[in-house]
C-alpha cells in the first residue's frame, strides 16, 4: 500500500504540475488576445473564452489524473489478489501434508491398528510433531500478516544490538548443538546502540541462524559478525553449507516464492526470511543475499544505519 500511496503521490504532482503550465499558456493566450483587440466588448469574449479554456482543461486534466489513479489501484488490488491468492494456496499445501497424517494417525489409534504399547507411542510422537509442525506454520502467517498490515507499529527502543545479538545466540545454542553447527562469533564489547524493536529484531536475528542450521548439513561452519563500515554496522551470518539454487536468489525473500515444490522443500514455507526482509525494512535497515563470499558459500548482511535514538 506504501507504494500505491507513493504511485498517487507522483501523479499529482505530475498532474499539478502539467494543468499549472496548461492554465498559464491559456491566461498568456487570452491576455495577449485581450491587448490585440482593444474593443471592450473583444476584450470580455477573451476573458470569457480564457475563463472556458482554463475549465475544460481542468475538467480534461482531472479525468485523465482519475482514469490513471484507477488504472493504478486496479493494477495493485490484482496485484494483491493474486499474491494472497498463491499464499492461501501455499499455506493449505503444506498444512494438508500434517493434517493428513494426523488424521490417518489418529485413525489407526482410534481404530487399535496398533497393538502393543510402543506401537502406540509411535504413532502418538508423530501425530504431536506433526501437529506442533501445523501450528508453528500458522505461527508464522500470523506473523507475517501482523508485519504487513499498515497499522502495525514498531515499539522501538535504545539497545545495544551487539548484546542483543549474543542474548540470542546464547537463547538459540542449544539449536546449533542439535544441528552439530560448528559456530564462530566476532561481535565486540563495545556498545552499538540503535533505536530498534527489541523482539522484532531478535525475531530476525533468531530466524537467520535457525535457518542455518536446519538447511545446512551437519558440521557447517556459521560465522555470525558485527562489522563496522563507514559508521553503519553490518551484522553478518555466513556459512559454508548448502548453495542457495540461483533460480530462487532474486525472490528469497518472498513467502512461498516458488510453486516448485523442490525449490520450496529447500527452504520450508519461505515465511521466515520473509518476515526477517519486512522486520528490517521497517526499521529502515536492509536485508541481503551476498554470494561472493570466498570462505563461504552464502552470506546474509543486515546493514544498520544510524538513526535517532528515542
Amino acid at each position: 500500500m506504501k507504494d500505491l500511496r507513493n504511485a498517487i503521490l507522483k501523479r499529482f504532482v505530475l498532474f499539478f504540475m502539467l494543468l499549472s503550465i496548461v492554465v498559464s499558456l491559456l491566461d498568456s493566450v487570452a491576455f495577449e488576445y485581450g491587448q490585440y483587440f482593444l474593443a471592450e466588448e473583444y476584450r470580455l469574449y477573451s476573458l470569457v473564452v480564457g475563463a472556458v479554456s482554463q475549465v475544460l482543461a481542468v475538467a480534461l486534466f482531472s479525468y485523465l489524473f482519475y482514469r490513471s489513479i484507477d488504472k493504478k489501484i486496479t493494477e495493485k488490488s490484482h496485484e494483491i489478489a493474486k499474491a494472497q491468492t498463491l499464499l492461501f494456496a501455499n499455506i493449505a499445501h503444506d498444512l494438508k501434508t500434517p493434517l493428513t497424517s494426523i488424521n490417518g494417525f489418529s485413525k489407526a489409534l482410534h481404530e487399535n491398528v496398533a497393538t502393543s504399547e510402543e506401537e502406540k507411542e509411535e504413532l502418538a510422537l508423530i501425530i504431536h510433531q506433526k501437529s506442533e509442525a501445523a501450528n508453528d506454520l500458522l505461527d508464522l502467517l500470523f506473523q507475517y500478516t501482523k508485519l504487513s498490515s499498515d497499522e502495525f507499529r514498531l515499539k522501538r527502543e535504545a539497545l545495544d544490538v551487539n548484546y542483543l545479538l549474543k542474548e540470542t545466540v546464547a537463547e538459540v545454542y542449544d539449536i546449533i548443538e542439535e544441528y552439530s553447527v560448528e559456530l564462530i562469533l566476532c561481535i565486540p564489547d563495545e556498545e552499538n546502540m540503535y533505536s530498534v524493536d527489541k523482539l522484532e529484531m531478535k525475531r530476525v536475528f533468531t530466524n537467520l541462524i535457525v535457518n542455518a542450521c536446519r538447511h545446512n548439513p551437519a558440521g557447517t561452519t556459521l560465522l555470525v559478525a558485527v562489522e563496522d563500515k563507514d559508521g553503519q554496522t553490518e551484522i553478518i551470518f555466513a556459512d559454508n553449507g548448502t548453495p542457495i539454487p540461483e533460480v530462487q536468489r532474486e525472490q528469497l525473500f518472498k513467502p512461498f516464492v516458488s510453486e516448485n515444490q523442490t525449490e520450496r522443500n529447500f527452504h520450508g514455507s519461505g515465511l521466515g526470511l520473509a518476515i526477517s526482509k519486512t522486520i528490517v525494512d521497517k526499521h529502515g535497515f536492509t536485508l541481503e543475499l551476498n554470494h561472493e563470499v570466498s570462505e563461504y558459500t552464502k552470506k546474509f548482511v543486515i546493514t544498520m544505519y544510524r538513526n535517532p535514538i528515542k
